[in-house]
């Protein structure tokens, strides 16, 4: 089976075009700072720079450095490797084009990270071999649709936009508390000159670049084409003949939480589905 993009990574990447302009405005403003004479360095490379995540070395680099993973122990290989094999063989792909970590988190989860990248963590290791496997099927599912290479360079080329928004709430914060220092209001009043305040500074960026406005206008869209990009793994891992097994699991952890308690805003900007939704898309795709 052949890598590719499928819908949902190429809807993130048609979302992410906004917030990447936004980015690209940014760093152009920074060369002109820097460097006014050649204003157009500052945001050929790090474009460039994005490119560099694609190459492998880069990318386990990363895996160290940002996302805080390791190599697995011999006793943590011994377990995982052969059920990867498996899945691979099962999925018709080179086992070698891949490598595994183990994510340093509490709790269980795994991820596909780049172009190369599985994680799980520690917690994952402790369920059943068939149950691991699904879940390796799953992030297997994520590397041949292009959801991890897709979400990297997204990160990197979304990141200085971003970062001005960090700026913008941490200047509403600055002012606010100021505020609050030096004139006594109430908690209402309080509420909104943040809003004034916050309001004054977003209409600021916009005005300096108004692509920067589309980052949390997109969010719940974006948000929504992950819970997607979430439904592709499970139905690759379904193919796999990891369905049934996924359904149980999922299940169990519906049962576990109590179902889906997030309230509905909570559940608008999450990038991952309730379980019981993924539940359904798997007995719809039987």
């Amino acid at each position: 089976m052949s890598r590719r993009l499928d819908g949902s990574a190429i809807l993130e990447i048609v979302l992410a075009v906004p917030v990447v302009v936004g980015s690209v405005g940014v760093m152009t403003l920074i060369g002109r700072l820097v460097w006014p004479e050649q204003a157009w360095v500052v945001p050929v490379g790090w474009g460039l720079c994005g490119l560099l995540l694609l190459i492998r070395l880069v990318e386990n680099g990363l895996g160290w450095v940002m996302f805080g993973m390791r190599r697995p122990s011999p006793q943590e290989s011994g377990q995982l490797e052969p059920l990867w094999q498996k899945v691979c063989r099962k999925a018709s792909v080179d086992s070698d084009d891949f490598l595994l970590w183990i994510e340093q988190s509490r709790g269980l989860n795994a991820m596909a990270a780049g172009g190369h990248m599985v994680a799980v963590t520690k917690e994952a290791l402790r369920r059943p071999p068939h149950v691991l496997e699904a879940i390796l099927a799953h992030e297997l599912g994520h590397h041949l649709s292009g959801h991890g290479r897709v979400s990297l360079l997204r990160w990197w080329y979304e990141l200085p936009a971003r970062l001005t928004f960090l700026v913008v709430r941490l200047l509403a914060w600055l002012l606010l508390t100021i505020v609050r220092v030096f004139v006594q209001t109430r908690d209402g009043v309080d509420v909104l000159i943040s809003a004034v305040l916050t309001l004054g500074l977003l209409i600021g960026l916009a005005f300096l670049n108004p692509w920067l406005v589309a980052g949390p206008v997109l969010s719940p869209v974006m948000a929504w084409s992950r819970r997607r990009a979430e439904y592709r793994a499970d139905w690759a891992a379904a193919r796999f003949g990891y369905r049934e097994t996924l359904i149980r699991e999922l299940r169990m952890w519906q049962a576990a939480r109590g179902g889906d308690v997030r309230p509905w805003l909570v559940r608008v900007f999450a990038s991952h589905p309730a379980e019981i939704d993924r539940v359904n898309r798997l007995l719809r795709h039987a």
